[in-house]
């Protein structure tokens, strides 16, 4: 990706001096630090899926990406120059551009300095800037105030990204002072959903999202922007290149030397600034990378910023992040019994040490013919080889003992990747000194500390000091603590979207003929199945009822992929006309009306009208540990989905349109020429574009389905959307496009 980085905004300094450090905290996210530490575990197990299907439908995509991924190893093989690197390294930054959704377009930042407070041997100016006109970055500056710097030498500086914490910045106090402490200006931000930029704040309780924590926060931004064609990511990269330009328009900083550093999801945005921005000279990313072939089948996908649409399908895996920014030095850091998987973590590192090698053979290191290292037990500095490896080789793996976060123990090493790579110092670390062993501050020891914020019943590691002396005014930006409140009219992630998507959507679509609109479904839904070439194949999941009326079968609609259905048939042996109803699930227990329904399937058949009932995948249904309520039980599915280039409602279209082959392959006692449909809700359009696609759909029948995209693109919050969300559709076409074309064959009841 190239960007305009030319830009500079100067804005004034304001020495604020105050109160003295002791301690303060360095918070990453989701496990907490054990008390003792096993070696050499295994990668974490995914969690047991609800219900067999929901099983299957993740083995099915999970297989997808493995053959994705395999595909991509076989192309990265076949790297072996330079040239071919650079080569691979322009593709990935054009298409990862193209999947965020195309260029940005820089604004000035309006950069202010708010109040600070001196700290022994530094000090933190409080800033606010704007990555997008009133889109409001609250960031810590952290301004080192040694010889150096009383001098008027500029500063080497570093963008630090804090870990899907509810505090933000904040959490990243203890490390922003030990990079101060060894000379650089630091730039610790708050993340969109964090800190004190919450994009769905809760009115009635101040600080607190209504989405429950950051990962909430994140999946229910990425839903809008992603009807448009963009990625949430793009938001996220953004905030960090205009990070830098805040660091460049500051007279101690030397634009020449910035790095980046981030954990857990702050691993993702120094991942995603290291790829946007080249003025970024190295980073350290921890707790992130790993391969997908090992993430996915462990615990899954993860937030929205770290699951672009299409991201494995277009050949791409986390290697990659690593490997754009080469030959700039970097830093895979990373614990042992890490949510990340280590093992995939050692796959990407090998793989990323070949890669850069190509352009600086010390990359590689010098083979010192021992064997291949073992699972580290303390700090181990590049354990994915058994070369030796310089402290100056541009790829360095910096490795630790522990679960998610627990990098605390790895300061000095990384502190010395960041010194030797962005200042060009060779000085030895200083190393602030907290409790001693496993730090042991619990979540709401944290946030009493920092008054308060967050959202109850999210865990965060134990990986620093509690802040003791330090005001909480000193970390907090805004006067209300959050941006929503204090500067009224900013922008949101929804609010930039409406706008993005009014010069994205063409204002006059010209009509789609039935054959330009069955196109389009296709190529947004990736929906695959073709009328009447495949030859689904039952069996009996229950036998027969007495009355020989239903009948419970399991149909085949793909290899890996079976459909819970009834078959309501009428009891002599003629043609039948035959009502197709899609549910959700078929369990007796699924809804008060279900036991109904089934009664008035019987009486439809007794009077000569077949009724075919199917639930599409995942079925029976099952759940999945969700980000936040509002998001239902398909969210993480849904990214699982769109990774490898699938959606689930084209998923579900295969389903329907294979059940119609079922039913209509000559074996049963179904009218081909005689089937209606009926389906609610999601079903409702799933249904609505496979009747676009199979004409033999005579007529459908849909009630409580949204009305439009546009519709869920101009809720400010919209609920259980992922089951409907279909990346750029907006850009093609609409619901009432699906009900214009089917005409005569559709009612939609509200």
């Amino acid at each position: 990706m190239a960007f305009d980085v030319s830009r500079e905004v100067r804005v004034s300094t304001q020495g604020m001096r105050t109160a003295i450090f002791s301690a303060l905290i360095l918070i990453s996210t989701c496990a907490p630090v054990p008390s003792a530490i096993a070696q050499g575990a295994p990668p974490p197990e995914a969690p047991a899926a609800s219900s067999p299907g929901r099983q299957q439908l993740v083995d099915y995509l999970t297989a997808i990406a493995a053959r994705q991924t395999a595909a991509r190893r076989e192309e990265i093989a076949k790297i072996r120059t330079r040239e071919q690197a650079v080569a691979r390294q322009q593709m990935v930054r054009a298409k990862l551009l193209e999947l965020m959704g195309g260029s940005y377009e820089k604004t000035p930042l309006n950069a202010r300095v708010l109040g600070g407070t001196q700290l022994e041997g530094f000090h933190i100016e409080k800033v606010v800037y704007e990555s997008q006109p009133k889109f409001y970055v609250t960031a810590l500056l952290y301004v080192p105030d040694g010889d150096a710097a009383n001098a008027g030498a500029k500063l080497p500086a570093v963008v630090l990204a804090p870990g899907h914490s509810p505090t933000g910045k904040a959490g990243d106090a203890f490390f922003a002072s030990e990079l101060a402490r060894n000379g650089f200006v630091v730039l610790s931000y708050d993340p969109i959903g964090q800190g004190e930029r919450l994009q769905y704040p809760d009115p009635a309780k101040p600080g607190t999202s209504l989405l429950e924590r950051p990962t909430g926060e994140h999946s229910e931004a990425a839903l809008q922007p992603t009807l448009i064609g963009d990625a949430l990511a793009r938001y996220f990269a953004w905030d960090g290149v205009r990070a830098v330009d805040y660091l460049i328009s500051r007279p101690e900083v030397d634009g020449e030397r910035i790095g980046a550093f981030g954990c857990s999801g702050g691993g993702t945005m120094t991942s995603l600034l290291m790829a946007t921005d080249r003025r970024v000279k190295a980073a350290g990313v921890a707790c992130y990378i790993t391969s997908f072939d090992t993430l996915l089948p462990s615990i899954g996908p993860q937030d929205p910023e770290q699951s672009t649409p299409n991201f494995i399908a277009s050949g791409f895996d986390l290697t990659d992040w690593v490997e754009l920014a080469a030959p700039r030095p970097f830093a895979i850091i990373g614990t042992t019994q890490d949510m990340f998987p280590w093992q995939g973590l050692l796959k990407s590192a090998r793989e990323a040490r070949r890669f850069y090698s190509l352009f600086d053979p010390s990359a590689a290191g010098t083979p010192t013919g021992k064997p291949d290292p073992q699972t580290p037990t303390g700090p181990t500095r590049n354990p994915d080889t058994s070369n030796d490896v310089p402290v100056t080789g541009p790829l360095q793996v910096i490795a630790g003992i522990g679960r998610h976060g627990n990098i605390r123990p790895l300061d000095r090493d990384i502190l010395r990747f960041l010194l030797l790579n962005v200042a060009h110092s060779t000085a030895e670390p200083v190393v602030t000194k907290g409790p001693g062993g496993i730090f042991t501050a619990t979540r709401e020891q944290v946030l009493a500390e920092l008054g308060g914020r967050g959202t109850a019943g999210t865990q965060q590691p134990n990986t620093g000091a509690l802040p003791t002396e330090v005001p909480k005014e000193a970390l907090q930006v805004t006067a209300t603590g959050q941006v929503a409140t204090s500067f009224p009219g900013a922008e949101t992630v929804y609010s930039l979207n409406l706008k993005r998507a009014s010069k994205k959507i063409p204002a006059h679509r010209p009509s789609l003929t039935l054959a330009q609109l069955q196109t389009q479904i296709r190529q947004v839904t990736h929906e695959e199945a073709t009328p009447g070439t495949s030859k689904p194949v039952s069996t009996p999941a229950s036998a027969p009822e007495p009355d020989h009326i239903l009948h419970r079968l399991r149909i085949t609609s793909e290899p890996g992929i079976t459909l819970d259905a009834e078959f309501y048939r009428p009891t002599d042996d003629s043609k039948h006309p035959t009502l197709l109803v899609l549910r959700p699930d078929l369990s007796e227990a699924a809804s008060a009306k279900r036991v109904e329904e089934i009664a008035r399937f019987r009486e439809m058949a007794k009077s000569g009208t077949a009724v075919f009932v199917v639930t599409p995948r995942p079925s029976p249904p099952g759940t999945e540990p969700a980000k936040a309520k509002m998001m239902g039980s398909y969210g993480m599915t849904e990214n699982r989905a769109e990774l490898v280039g699938k959606t689930l409602l084209g998923m579900r279209a295969d389903d329907v349109i294979r059940a119609v082959d079922y039913m209509c392959d000559g074996s049963t006692t179904i009218d081909s020429a005689k089937i209606t449909a009926e389906a609610s809700g999601h079903l409702g359009l799933v249904l609505l574009h496979a009747a676009v696609l199979d004409p033999r759909l005579k007529h459908v029948t849909v009630d409580h389905t949204i009305a439009s995209y546009r519709s869920l693109l101009e809720n400010p919050m919209p609920q259980d959307a992922p089951e409907d969300i279909l990346p750029g559709v907006l850009l093609h076409y609409d619901v009432p496009d699906l009900t214009r074309a089917l005409g005569a064959r559709v009612t939609v009841q509200p």
